[in-house]
């Protein structure tokens, strides 16, 4: 992308674009697992980045910039330094797919950081901060997830 080339709307727009892709990902997962519980999980993934859309794309509509990344975690725990798959076949688990889920939300993070680097010091940069804090939040609250259902003290 060259600098300047794209509105305060279109970059929005690419945005919007991320968490479609996102949605259809999960969505697309869980009809080719065949786990009920791991389905169930896709299932609310799919729903939360539909929730990630829908709140973009309410603010296109009333231009209110401001209300992105609110309660944001401080800090996550660092698992998803350490947790690999690269992807997920019909016989996944719920640990495979929790960890899929985790470096799909580190993607989307970098995405939306990447953007924050590219608009620096435009109106923008503070809206790609908000949406990669929001991302951010989002692992976090998976981290989470996947220490309370898979690494517990035995």
């Amino acid at each position: 992308m060259a600098e300047g080339t794209l509105t305060f709307k279109e970059a929005l727009e690419v945005a919007i674009n991320e968490e479609i892709k996102a949605y259809n990902l999960y969505t697309g997962l869980r009809k080719k697992v065949k786990n009920s519980a791991t389905q169930a999980m896709l299932t609310e993934l799919a729903h939360q980045e539909l929730g990630h859309r829908k709140l973009l794309e309410e603010v296109v509509r009333a231009e209110r910039y401001d209300q992105l990344g609110e309660n944001v975690p401080a800090e996550s725990q660092g698992i998803a330094d350490f947790l690999v798959v690269d992807d997920i076949g019909d016989t996944a688990t719920p640990q495979e797919v929790m960890i899929f889920a985790i470096k799909a939300e580190v993607k989307a993070y970098n995405f939306y950081h990447d953007f924050t680097k590219y608009f620096k010091g435009t109106a923008l940069e503070a809206l790609f901060q908000s949406l990669a804090a929001e991302e951010q939040r989002h692992k976090t609250r998976l981290e989470d997830e996947y220490e309370t259902h898979f690494m517990r003290d035995n």
